[in-house]
């Protein structure tokens, strides 16, 4: 099972990090693993490097792509995915700092639905795996 953040970063500190997204990963993964007495400090970090999720707009576009699709069900901010014949069961989570993806696959099926936002750093602290999105999709398309 996969546990994937995904965080919507900031233009300016894409630009600095893309060809060095270890970095990104760090300061993404030291915020992670900060204790609960410093949580004010841990949002000013996240603050300046990613965006707000815009809910709305991914809610409508993952329902948009799925709406015709048995497997997937959806309520308020939490899409799943429950496909037995392609042995994919998927959770995915909107919230204002991130997208969480709980995933038995290592590619689930929203990653290519939201492939194409912009700025999209994809994190898994547990198997310390990172990239951003757009980069890792191009190339499984290929």
């Amino acid at each position: 099972m996969r546990i994937y953040y995904i965080f919507l970063i900031k233009k300016e500190i894409y630009e600095i990090t893309k060809n060095k997204p270890e970095n990104l990963y760090k300061i993404l993964e030291s915020i992670y693993l900060l204790n609960n007495d410093d949580v004010v400090l841990g949002f000013k970090m996240f603050d300046k490097i990613c965006k707000i999720i815009p809910k709305k707009n991914i809610n409508k576009l993952i329902k948009d792509t799925f709406i015709e699709d048995l497997t997937y069900t959806t309520f308020n901010n939490t899409h799943m995915i429950n496909d037995f014949l392609n042995n994919e069961t998927t959770k995915l989570i909107l919230n204002n700092s991130h997208i969480k993806i709980k995933s038995n696959t290592i590619y689930p099926s929203f990653f290519k639905v939201i492939e194409n936002l912009p700025y999209l750093f994809v994190c898994d602290f547990i198997n310390m795996d990172y990239f951003f999105l757009k980069n890792i999709t191009t190339k499984i398309n290929s």
